[in-house]
């Protein structure tokens, strides 16, 4: 700036002298005498020359410092524009190389839709997703919608209109392409339009297009995994509910009361394959019963079932929709959907149960298996489609209560007597707590010379609303729900300290014997043998006097572990005794090994002695079977005086009934036992009130 300023001074300064050089010398030709010094400063003093020539120079010296300022500011302008430009250039070229990259890299295909020509243009990797080169594809949208699965296109079509339209932000759409070897693969397109900023109509439309097949692929596999049991590969029980839902809503808006079944199976005795031959072999017996039900049901129905074609069934009916099941371990369920009537239901089961007549063959052997199925018509009143399946399952394990192997048709007894059994089973649990247990004890004779021999300790139920309850009632429930083992534990505390005071009565009553039952559920427990001689010490009595008794079906049923366990009793000193014996099928051989001290003839027996000849043969067989092995006998049931004889005559042992005494509780036993049996007993005092007998 300094320098133009400068240069502007010289230059106006310059000017200025030029200037009155020129002024003077047109004077000096002018005037007509001589041209002196004096003239030129007066001629300067009176002429307006001088006021601008005198103001010429700094002027031009202020312009030349403002050219020179602004030419210094447009010198560094025009150099920081070219780095701008340069920096902004770089930076275009960078961001178009990353772009390249990534578009290279990426799954993804580019298209851009020039909408007022109607072309799109197709990147190569759009082409390569396809599996079509350059050439092999036109820039059209025929060549992008025409390849889309007829069930999508009218989707995709659809969502581009709309966000076209303004109705959505973004396009985003997945279907299925045809690829060039004529399979179908999953895209996912994303893209935007671009708009006229006056009128908002579309004028360009961009995007991608990504291959998602395999993430598709792997949705579809975990969706199936979710729906369907991995093993047998049926839907199960939450696509099973799915189901029964659309059709419980749809029977039900169409009013058609019985439409639709449920066939609920169950697999008999199946553990008993899992434990002896394997969870594998288990494994392939639920495979090949799956396997087994479907081709019945299609056989019967026809193959409209589960996402297949339609096709007649094996008695020319219309086919039917219908799902096969597994529940979950050896259960499955079988819905078949706008049946005509029952007979349909049984039909499908009757073929089912010939097909199981055949034996499965697994490596090698054969096996027989059976089933027990309940049957369940709707809608009919019920309100929930879930309560169609519990009263098929409820109608199920009727069946397996009647024997195994048969059908059951679901009504509402059934139901009552579930729903009774619940209440029961709730009361169960509350029942100790609440004290509504107690023992009574019955008496066992020496039939020869009538004396007491000893007591068996029973468990009794005594309900606060419903009375005494049976228990034939209680007892199998209590195994179910394993309150079996505190129930025994109790019984036993209660019974051996009933003894031991029976023992302080009087020195006579130190020989009396005690039996009791032990359940499976006990005979499994880990701490028997150390609970039972742990309360034998405690009450201070003798081993050799307590009798444990266990039925003949659990002997058969687990002989293994009950042997184990009955020998581990008899080293301790302890008796054993088999119950209801003659109502199982015990073999002589098994109960040759067994270590039993007596056998007890079921009451069945005693009670038909004087009806048929074959039930007094029977117990005479047993009699005697018993003497041959060393074991005394005890008769059950003995009612009249006429069964008594009998059964003298037989030469039974023992015996025990309503005859002699029913069962009753402690304090009423010695008032009417002991009684009765050693009159010279002192009486005892009045028992506190409230002690009553038990029927």
């Amino acid at each position: 700036m300094v320098v133009y300023c400068g240069l502007g001074f010289a230059f106006g300064l310059s000017l200025t002298v030029v200037g009155y050089l020129v002024d003077y010398y047109a004077l000096y030709k002018t005037l007509p005498q001589a041209f002196g010094l004096r003239m030129i400063q007066g001629l300067h003093r009176v002429t307006p020359v001088h006021f601008f020539t005198d103001g010429f120079a700094p002027i031009l010296a202020a312009v030349g410092a403002l050219a020179g300022r602004l030419h210094d500011r447009l010198r560094y302008h025009s150099n920081h524009l070219e780095e701008i430009v340069a920096a902004r250039t770089e930076a275009l070229r960078r961001s178009q190389e990353r772009y390249e990259l990534a578009a290279r890299g990426s799954n993804d295909g580019l298209w851009d839709w020039d909408l007022v020509a109607d072309t799109i243009y197709y990147s190569p990797r759009w082409k390569q997703a396809i599996g079509h080169e350059d050439s092999g594809v036109e820039d059209a949208p025929a060549a992008w919608l025409d390849r889309v699965h007829p069930e999508d296109r009218p989707g995709l079509e659809a969502r581009i209109k709309s966000h076209l339209a303004g109705g959505t932000a973004h396009l985003v759409a997945e279907y299925r392409v045809r690829h060039a070897d004529g399979s179908y693969r999953w895209m996912l397109s994303r893209g935007i339009a671009v708009r006229d900023e006056t009128t908002g109509t579309p004028y360009r439309f961009a995007g991608s297009q990504t291959d998602v097949d395999e993430r598709k692929k792997m949705e579809e596999q975990l969706m199936h995994l979710a729906l369907h049991d991995p093993l047998t590969d049926l839907p199960n029980r939450t696509l099973f509910f799915d189901r029964l839902a659309h059709s419980f809503s749809r029977a039900r808006k169409r009013r058609k009361d019985e439409s639709l079944a449920i066939i609920f199976v169950d697999i008999d005795r199946f553990k008993n394959i899992n434990d002896s031959l394997g969870h594998l072999i288990g494994d392939r017996v639920l495979q090949q019963v799956a396997s087994r039900f479907r081709a019945c049901i299609e056989r019967v129905f026809g193959s409209g079932g589960e996402d297949e074609e339609e096709g007649p069934g094996r008695y020319g009916r219309r086919s039917m929709d219908w799902t096969v099941a597994r529940m979950g371990g050896d259960e499955f369920t079988v819905l078949l959907q706008e049946i005509g009537s029952l007979r349909e239901a049984t039909q499908a089961v009757r073929e089912i149960e010939e097909d199981f007549r055949k034996p499965m063959k697994i490596e090698g052997r054969e096996l027989y298996v059976t089933l027990s199925t309940g049957i369940v018509l709707g809608p009919g009143k019920y309100e929930r489609p879930e309560d169609l399946l519990r009263d098929a399952d409820t109608a199920m394990y009727r069946a397996k209560a009647h024997g195994r192997a048969r059908c059951e048709i679901f009504d509402e007894k059934m139901l009552a007597r579930a729903q009774e059994q619940l209440r029961l089973e709730t009361d169960l649990h509350q029942a100790m707590e609440r004290e509504e247990f107690h023992v009574v004890y019955q008496p066992i004779i020496e039939l020869d010379t009538d004396r007491l021999r000893g007591f068996e300790a029973l468990l009794r139920w005594r309900h606060p609303e419903r009375g005494l309850i049976p228990p034939t009632k209680f007892i199998p429930l209590a195994e179910e729900t394993g309150l079996i083992v505190p129930l025994g534990n109790w019984i036993f505390t209660e019974a051996c300290r009933r003894l031991r005071h029976w023992h302080d009565l009087d020195p006579r009553f130190r020989e009396l014997t005690l039996a009791m039952n032990l359940s499976l559920r006990q005979i499994y427990s880990a701490d028997l043998e150390e609970e039972i001689v742990a309360l034998v010490d405690e009450a201070g009595l003798d081993p050799t006097l307590l009798h444990f008794e266990i039925t003949e079906n659990t002997l058969i049923e687990h002989p293994n572990q009950v042997t184990k366990v009955l020998l581990r009793l008899k080293r301790r000193g302890f008796k054993v005794a088999i119950d209801d014996f003659g109502t199982g099928y015990s073999s002589l051989a098994a109960l040759q090994s067994l270590p039993v001290d007596l056998l007890k003839i079921d009451q069945v027996f005693v009670a038909r002695m004087g009806e048929t000849d074959k039930a007094r043969q029977i117990v005479a067989t047993i009699v005697g079977l018993a003497k041959a092995l060393g074991h005394e006998v005890i008769a059950e049931g003995i009612e009249t005086d006429a069964q008594l004889k009998e059964l003298r005559r037989l030469r039974c042992t023992l015996g025990q009934g309503h005859f002699f005494s029913p069962p009753l509780e402690g304090d009423s036993v010695e008032e009417e036992v002991l009684t009765r049996f050693y009159p010279d007993l002192p009486q005892p005092g009045r028992r506190e009130a409230g002690a009553r007998r038990a029927r």
